[in-house]
């Protein structure tokens, strides 16, 4: 995530910044589900910064103020909240009481001046920005403006640009104090998790899928993730790289997440006398889709999430993703299918599972026939699935595998093994 002006948290020639403005986006286009959605962003909010010192949070003017007792962890606090998904900004903010700044706003200017002299950088030209809920107060927003704006012009020696400013101090008149910030910290943006229901999301070994999985739980999605490793039974499993994938995406949730590791053997058994080498890669996706859909329906999921781009492996054509899952009776939605790889490595470096991602990893996928079929009827699968008891493999998987919770902090708990529909 990138910072832009001011992401500090340290004091201002003695201003402490004890206050975090928290701006939400999308959720103000919504209409008269709104307090649903702000319900569901201040829960996460406070799970969030559980144990932090938060005196309270309340809400004004389509944004969040989270009141700390001291400015010695804001810094952490906006770390923290910067993961909740929701949030578009977080700006740490210098609170004045307003029996303290007299007639002509004095207080405020030399505040806004000293945050100003320190987060300036090579801006030539700057902005007073001033939003007022308190709409009893004397003066109104141009003439606030007018006042702070000549105190930060006499410290920066800059003119005032009302337009595209290079730089912009921040000035919220509430109803018993001002609060005056000048940087705004990027938020991870999208819905609040928990607010679009629960999806089934693959995870490979790969870059693709855990950001497909990153995607959908930016957009309120809670996410259960699914890995087919290969070998008999869970203990066979070198899942390490998974775990830590999951870990990585469990900092995201304000729950814990569930991962399962299922084993691909049982597939491997029926499909070595049933299923030619052109038809395995695709038929082993079916397997996965299949096994996907039965964990969705007890993790009282609603849609499967995959990884895949558009023709970015053989596997992943037009035709074959057509083939794969015509009988899961629901739907798969697939984030990622019009990007290309430059694209999604851009997005797992963002997130911070590139570096993970990239560790050697001995995948299913990669030891399946290097010349799958380009084509696939779903007819064709339809009838391997019959022959190799697909079903039956998709069962036995599911009793070998095993169910594991990634709670805060990366806490790894074993649930119970995977018992069969």
């Amino acid at each position: 995530m990138t910072t832009n002006h001011g992401d500090h948290t340290d004091h201002a020639v003695g201003y402490d910044a004890s206050v975090l403005v928290v701006t939400y986006g999308e959720i103000a286009l919504k209409g008269r589900n709104r307090p649903v959605f702000q319900r569901r962003l201040l829960n996460n909010m406070r799970r969030a910064l559980a144990g932090e010192p938060v005196t309270r949070i309340n809400h004004v003017e389509s944004r969040y103020l989270v009141w700390l007792d001291g400015p010695a962890r804001a810094e952490a606090c906006a770390d923290k909240l910067a993961r909740v998904f929701g949030i578009r900004w977080i700006s740490p903010a210098v609170s004045i009481a307003k029996n303290d700044v007299g007639p002509e706003l004095e207080r405020v200017g030399a505040v806004a001046a000293d945050l100003a002299r320190r987060d300036v950088g090579l801006a030539a030209n700057f902005k007073v920005a001033t939003r007022r809920s308190d709409r009893g107060f004397p003066l109104n927003s141009q003439e606030i403006n007018r006042l702070v704006g000549r105190a930060v012009s006499a410290a920066i020696g800059l003119p005032a640009r009302m337009t595209r400013p290079d730089f912009t101090v921040h000035v919220l008149v509430l109803r018993e104090r001002f609060l005056v910030f000048t940087g705004k910290r990027d938020g991870a943006g999208g819905l609040p998790s928990g607010s679009s229901g629960r999806v089934c999301c693959m995870l490979s070994g790969g870059i693709d899928s855990p950001v497909a999985a990153w995607l959908m739980m930016r957009r309120g999605c809670r996410a259960a993730l699914v890995h087919v490793f290969s070998g008999r039974t869970a203990a066979d499993a070198d899942a390490g790289k998974i775990i830590d994938l999951a870990r990585l995406l469990a900092v995201w949730s304000p729950v814990p997440l569930t991962l399962w590791l299922v084993p691909v053997v049982p597939y491997e058994i029926r499909a070595i006398e049933h299923v030619a080498d052109r038809y395995d890669m695709v038929m082993f996706r079916r397997f996965m889709l299949q096994c996907a859909a039965a964990i969705a329906r007890r993790e009282n999921c609603l849609a499967l999430v995959t990884g895949d781009s558009l023709g970015q492996v053989a596997s992943q054509t037009l035709q074959n993703l057509a083939a794969i899952g015509p009988d899961l009776q629901m739907p798969v939605f697939r984030p990622l299918i019009a990007m290309d790889k430059e694209q999604i490595t851009a997005l797992s470096q963002q997130i911070g599972a590139f570096t993970i991602s990239i560790r050697p990893y001995r995948d299913c996928c990669s030891i399946r026939s290097p010349h799958p079929a380009l084509s696939t009827r779903a007819g064709v699968l339809d009838d391997l699935a019959v022959r190799m008891d697909l079903p039956a493999a998709v069962e036995e998987a599911l009793a070998c595998g095993e169910r594991l919770l990634i709670g805060p902090g990366g806490r790894l708990q074993r649930i119970r093994a995977a018992d069969p529909d």
